[in-house]
């Protein structure tokens, strides 16, 4: 039943409703790459810092203009149970594929559900999305982590980023989809097909996860001194369900999503590759239970019985389960209520987006505008591995000029102090003064050596300054 949930005929209605929120949601990021993110990309080489605060908050900005178009005027209600989301540590976030959409739904938990109230979320996509007009292009300038379904690139793709992020010190949370794929009856064949054969438990509500992407994931961000949680979130949708995109164009958009966060601290993880596989292997077969008990009671999400019973042993430090209890008030929880943010939302996305629109078709020069940044960005997506990895170069570059920098400073100082004890030690008379003083003259030879010292250090000077102008001009 849940693979197949009951559909009703698409009216034209329901085909206006689905092709008005095709049009608004995509043309506002349009609008918006051309708008906001274009201005700000000469700031990837005149200051990195700069660029990747404001690639980030404005990407956050537009996340609450989408929720906004679900919530307010297609009154989808979003209901949140469990743990809170914490926006101020690094963590990995994990999430059952249920459809092909459920990257933009979760958008909603992040508005509802994060503590406090802000969030710096990376997804881990497939290469392909890149290159999509406008979404794949935001994407490589917010420094996304995409994959290419070939591990020995993959590995290399992501632990760029990820160095990059832990060399910045940059707090972030990283959101995976074990499963590789959303579920439907092909998918889920595979996945019995896999439990099978190697005498695993069949699953009715998700597929058995793959373990290689996270166990990398794991291992590389536990070297980040931000890293501090894994959670398990697991989203539903009790009514209508929609599968891929063609769904919601034709209208097909759920009344209603649920989401339950569970957090467990990472020193509760094991630290081996196949103990944190098994790990994963427990969350996803307890994960399947709590669906299991979602569908057959009301669509709640109830207690968990056993606290710890993954594996990971409660939250361990602030994690453990908040869920819901069966029959208390707290099952009468109603859902989330819009967030202020959401009017102010749509009140600066809906101008900009139809401003920028009448201005694309009224103005040549905002038209050539739109189209110059159209050929960059292509060439940037199927000629390279993206923006961010160019972003990631010029951070490297960078940071390799401040190192020679360092070093010349160093060996500055050495001569300068080696200079002064050579000078001291060398010229002192038998009474211990400097020869030199009170008329005495300095002879020849030490005046020569002072010379070259001299011309040593001119040198120097003149390649640190050359070297300091060279750093700055990357």
């Amino acid at each position: 039943m849940h693979l197949t949930m009951k559909e009703k005929s698409t009216s034209p209605l329901d085909w206006a409703r689905g092709i008005a929120y095709l049009l608004l949601w995509y043309g506002s990021i349009m609008m918006g790459f051309f708008s906001l993110y274009c201005p700000i990309l000469p700031l990837l080489v005149i200051h990195r810092p700069t660029y990747r605060k404001l690639t980030e908050a404005i990407f956050v900005m537009w996340e609450s203009f989408a929720v906004a178009i679900l919530e307010i005027l297609y009154g989808v209600r979003i209901r949140v149970t469990g743990d809170p989301l914490r926006s101020d540590e690094t963590s990995i976030l994990l999430l059952n594929h249920r459809n092909r959409l459920d990257w933009n739904f979760f958008w909603m938990l992040l508005g509802h559900g994060t503590l406090p109230p802000a969030h710096n979320c990376k997804f881990v996509l497939k290469s392909v999305i890149s290159k999509f007009p406008g979404l794949g292009w935001i994407m490589q300038m917010c420094c996304f982590l995409y994959i290419r379904r070939r591990w020995e690139d993959d590995q290399k793709l992501m632990k760029s980023v990820l160095d990059y992020y832990r060399d910045i010190e940059h707090i972030y949370q990283v959101l995976l989809f074990p499963e590789g794929t959303n579920l439907t009856p092909y998918t889920k064949s595979r996945s019995d097909a896999f439990a099978e054969k190697f005498g695993l438990q069949k699953f009715e509500y998700v597929l058995h996860p793959r373990t290689t992407g996270f166990c990398y994931l794991l291992d590389t961000m536990r070297k980040s001194k931000e890293m501090k949680a894994v959670y398990d979130i697991t989203v539903a949708y009790p009514r209508t369900l929609p599968v891929t995109e063609v769904d919601i164009i034709r209208g097909r958009i759920p009344e209603e999503i649920h989401f339950h966060v569970k957090r467990y601290s990472v020193d509760t993880i094991p630290t081996s590759e196949e103990g944190s596989k098994d790990w994963l292997q427990q969350v996803w077969t307890h994960k399947e239970e709590r669906l299991r008990r979602f569908h057959t009671n009301d669509f709640r999400f109830l207690e968990e019985e056993e606290d710890g019973k993954t594996g990971g042993g409660g939250g361990g430090g602030g994690g453990g389960t908040n869920s819901e209890p069966e029959g208390g008030a707290a099952a009468d929880r109603k859902f989330q209520p819009l967030a202020n943010a959401s009017y102010g939302a749509l009140l600066l996305w809906l101008p900009l987006t139809f401003g920028m629109a009448y201005l694309v078709v009224t103005s040549i020069w905002v038209f050539l505008w739109c189209l110059v940044h159209t050929i960059i960005f292509c060439v940037i997506s199927f000629g390279t591995d993206g923006l961010q990895h160019f972003e990631i170069r010029l951070f490297r570059r960078w940071e390799k000029s401040r190192q020679r920098l360092t070093e010349n400073v160093d060996i500055m100082n050495d001569i300068r102090g080696g200079e002064g004890v050579r000078v001291y030690g060398e010229n002192k008379n038998g009474d211990g003064s400097v020869a030199g003083e009170g008329g005495g003259a300095v002879g020849g030879e030490e005046e020569k050596d002072e010379g070259d010292k001299g011309k040593t250090l001119n040198i120097i000077k003149e390649e640190e300054e050359e070297r300091v102008d060279r750093s700055k001009e990357e």
